[in-house]
C-alpha cells in the first residue's frame, strides 16, 4: 500500500507539473526511423525477371490461368474443394516461372561480373581508357548478361551524371554483387582510379570465390528442391485421379467432412512444403547493406 500511495503522488506531481508547463497531457510514441527494405519494388521485380508486363496484367493474367484451371479440374473430378485447391497452385505458375528466370537472370550476371571486372580494370590500366569509356565498351563488347544494365547506364549518364547513373543501375540490379561492383566504381568516378584498381582486383578475387561455393552449395541442395515439389504436387494430382475415377471419392470429397480433410492436408502440405523450402534455400554469401528505403516482389 505505501508502494501504490508513493506512486500515485509521484503521478499527481508529475501531472501537475505538465498542467503547469502547458504541455499537453498525452503520451506520444516516439518516431521510428523507416527500416531500408532490401526486396524490389513489383515493377523493378518483374524487370528484372525480363517480363514486360505490368504487376496488373501479371496478376490478371496469373487469376485467368487460375480459373481456367479450376474448370478443366473441376469438370475432370466433380468436386469444388479437389478443383479448387490445385488450381489456386496452377495459377501460381507464372509467378514461379518468373521468379526462377529472375534469379537465372542473376546468376548469370553474377557469373559475367569477373570478366566484366577485367574488362574495365585492364583497360583502365593501360590507360587506353577513362572508367567511363570503359563501361560504355563493356555495354557493347562485354559478357552479354552485363551489356544491358550497363548500356541503361551510357543512356543515363548523358542526362544525369555518371554517378547517378551508377546509382540507378544499381538499384535497378538491387544484388549484393553488383551493389558492391557498382559502388567500386562510383568510387572510382568521384577519387580516382589508382587506389580503386587495387580494390578491382581484391574484388575479382572475392565474387570468383563467391560463385565457386555458390555453384557447390546449389549443386548440394537440387535433391532437397526436387523433394519439396513432389511432396506438394503428387497428392493433388492423385487426388484429382481417384475423384476423376471412383464415384466414392467423388461423393465423399462433396461433403462436409471431405472439405475438412482437403482443408487440413493443404495446410499441412503448403507448411511442408514452406519448411522444406526454406531449409533448402541457396545460403547467400554475401547481403545487400546499402539499399533503398522503397523496396517488393509483385504482389
Amino acid at each position: 500500500m505505501i508502494v501504490l500511495a508513493a506512486l500515485c503522488a509521484g503521478a499527481a506531481v508529475w501531472l501537475g507539473a505538465e498542467a503547469l508547463a502547458g504541455r499537453p497531457l498525452r503520451w506520444t510514441r516516439p518516431a521510428r526511423p523507416p527500416r531500408p527494405r532490401s526486396r524490389p519494388t513489383r515493377q523493378v521485380w518483374l524487370s528484372q525477371a525480363g517480363a514486360a508486363v505490368t504487376p496488373t496484367q501479371f496478376w490478371a493474367t496469373s487469376a485467368a490461368i487460375a480459373a481456367a484451371a479450376f474448370v478443366l479440374l473441376f469438370a475432370t473430378s466433380g468436386t469444388v474443394i479437389v478443383a479448387l485447391i490445385p488450381a489456386l497452385g496452377v495459377g501460381a505458375i507464372p509467378y514461379a516461372y518468373w521468379a526462377n528466370q529472375r534469379h537465372r537472370r542473376a546468376n548469370a550476371r553474377h557469373e559475367a561480373w569477373p570478366d566484366g571486372l577485367r574488362h574495365v580494370s585492364g583497360a583502365m590500366a593501360a590507360g587506353i581508357a577513362t572508367l567511363h569509356e570503359a563501361l560504355a565498351e563493356l555495354s557493347v563488347s562485354g559478357p552479354e548478361p552485363l551489356r544491358p544494365p550497363m548500356g541503361r547506364y551510357v543512356r543515363l549518364a548523358e542526362r544525369v551524371g555518371q554517378i547517378a547513373a551508377l546509382e540507378a543501375v544499381r538499384a535497378e540490379l538491387a544484388d549484393p554483387v553488383s551493389d558492391a561492383v557498382l559502388l567500386t566504381f562510383e568510387t572510382a568516378a568521384e577519387e580516382g582510379t589508382n587506389t580503386v584498381l587495387k580494390v578491382l582486383d581484391g574484388l575479382l578475387g572475392q565474387i570468383s570465390g563467391d560463385l565457386a561455393l555458390q555453384e557447390k552449395i546449389r549443386t548440394l541442395q537440387t535433391q532437397s528442391r526436387i523433394a519439396a515439389w513432389g511432396c506438394a504436387v503428387v497428392p493433388y494430382a492423385l487426388l484429382v485421379f481417384l475423384c476423376a475415377t471412383t464415384s466414392f471419392f467423388r461423393s465423399f470429397y462433396s461433403t462436409p467432412a471431405g472439405l475438412v480433410v482437403v482443408i487440413v492436408g493443404a495446410i499441412c502440405s503448403a507448411a511442408g512444403f514452406a519448411m522444406v523450402r526454406r531449409l533448402g534455400r541457396p545460403i547467400a554469401t554475401v547481403e545487400r547493406v546499402f539499399v533503398q528505403t522503397s523496396n517488393r516482389g509483385p504482389s
